[in-house]
């Protein structure tokens, strides 16, 4: 199944930004972007993004700040977290706090 294209607008923005964003700005642009959307709908992108293997600075960075704000990721991500965590440095994870 194709990417909604206000998933792919999201998508595209975040894996250019250079600033310090969170996973709080990404899912506020998909409620933006388009009405009658939440977090939701921001996590399936993440999923889709990652499946798709096209925007892997905007899935990791969203995993990793939502990481940072509640200690943990939610079930659905917990298989995507551990690919990004294996693929780090040790010095990015100790960047980030992870173990």
């Amino acid at each position: 199944m194709a990417i909604a294209q206000y998933k792919l607008k999201a998508l595209d923005e975040f894996e250019k930004r250079i600033d310090e964003w969170g996973y709080g700005d990404f899912e506020n642009r998909i409620t933006e972007l388009r009405s009658n959307t939440n977090f939701q709908d921001a996590k399936m992108a993440i999923i889709e993004g990652h499946k798709a293997g096209n925007w892997p600075k905007t899935v990791k960075r969203y995993l990793l700040t939502n990481y940072q704000s509640f200690g943990n990721v939610s079930c659905e991500f917990i298989d995507i977290f551990n690919e990004i965590i294996a693929g780090m440095s040790e010095d990015e994870r100790r960047n980030w706090s992870l173990k």
